[in-house]
C-alpha cells in the first residue's frame, strides 16, 4: 500500500440500535456492536440470519479527504465471548489479487484491512488483512508501526472466508466479494475486560484498498494519507442486546 509504511501488523435507531453518530468530543464515528445470539458461521456466505438483522458500519469515505466514493462498501459487526465478528461486502466489476500465502505483503493489492485498538490508554493495536483469494496477514503492533514480526505472531484460533461472484484476474465482468473474519477475544490481550462488557468502548478503523480499474483507499474513519493513526479511528459501544 503506497499511503503508508511497508511495515506490517450512532445515532441510535430504535428498531436497528446501532449507528454512524459522532462522538462529540472527537467527531469520529461510533457503532454500537450487538451481540450474537448464536455462533456466527464463518464461510465467506453473508447468509447468516444474524447478518440481515445487523445495521451497516458506514458509510465508507474517501481515506484522503473524507469526500464521498461511488464504490459500495457494506460492513457489519457482531461479537459473543469468544469473538468479534466482521462482515464484509464490496461491490467490485473488476477484482484483483494475486497473493496467496499467510502474511504476505496483501496491502499492495486489493484487500479488506481491521485495526483494532482494544485500549486506548495503551499503544498497541491489532490488524488484519484479507485479499479477494483468501489470504490474510494478522499483525500485533506494539505501538504506531512497530509490529511483531510477522511470522512471529499468527492467531491461532482465527477464523476467516471470502466468497467472489466473478474471477480474480484483474480483467472486468465481475460483480463482488464478500469475507467474513472471526477474531478470538482471548488475543485482544490489551482489552480492560474480556469479553468485553456492555458500554465497554474501543477504538476500530475499516479500510478498503481498490486498485482496478482504478486507485481508491476508503475508510470507516478516514485518517489522511496513513492508516495508522488509531486517534483518529472510530469507535465500537459493546451493548448486551442481542440478535436472534
Amino acid at each position: 500500500m503506497k499511503e503508508r509504511c511497508a511495515l506490517p501488523i450512532l445515532f441510535i435507531l430504535s428498531a436497528g440500535l446501532v449507528c454512524t453518530g459522532q462522538t462529540p468530543q472527537s467527531n469520529r464515528p461510533v457503532y454500537e456492536v450487538l451481540r450474537a445470539g448464536t455462533p456466527v458461521q464463518v464461510d465467506g456466505i453473508l447468509d447468516d440470519p444474524a447478518w440481515a438483522k445487523t445495521p451497516l458500519l458506514g458509510p465508507f469515505v474517501n481515506n484522503r479527504d473524507g469526500s464521498a466514493t461511488p464504490l459500495i462498501t457494506e460492513v457489519r459487526v457482531l461479537y459473543d465471548d469468544k469473538f468479534l465478528y466482521f462482515a464484509s461486502r464490496f461491490v467490485d466489476d473488476n477484482i484483483w489479487a494475486t497473493m496467496k500465502r499467510r502474511d504476505d505483503h496483501l496491502w499492495t493489492e486489493e484487500v479488506v484491512e481491521v485495526f483494532l485498538q482494544a485500549d486506548p490508554r495503551k499503544t498497541s493495536y491489532i490488524e488484519l488483512e484479507v485479499n479477494p483469494l483468501g489470504a490474510m496477514i494478522d499483525i500485533f503492533l506494539l505501538d504506531v508501526r512497530k509490529p511483531l514480526h510477522y511470522e512471529s505472531w499468527n492467531s491461532e484460533k482465527l477464523r476467516w472466508a471470502v466468497h467472489v461472484d466473478g474471477t480474480v484476474d484483474g480483467k472486468p465482468g465481475d460483480k463482488e466479494w464478500t469475507c467474513e473474519i472471526a477474531l478470538p477475544m482471548e488475543d485482544i490481550v490489551p482489552a480492560p475486560n474480556n469479553p468485553p462488557k456492555p458500554g465497554d468502548r474501543w477504538r476500530l478503523n475499516m479500510y478498503r484498498v481498490e486498485q482496478l480499474p482504478a486507485k481508491a483507499m476508503l475508510a470507516w474513519s478516514p485518517t489522511g494519507v496513513d492508516f495508522h493513526q488509531p486517534g483518529k479511528f472510530g469507535e465500537i459501544v459493546f451493548t448486551d442486546r442481542r440478535v436472534p
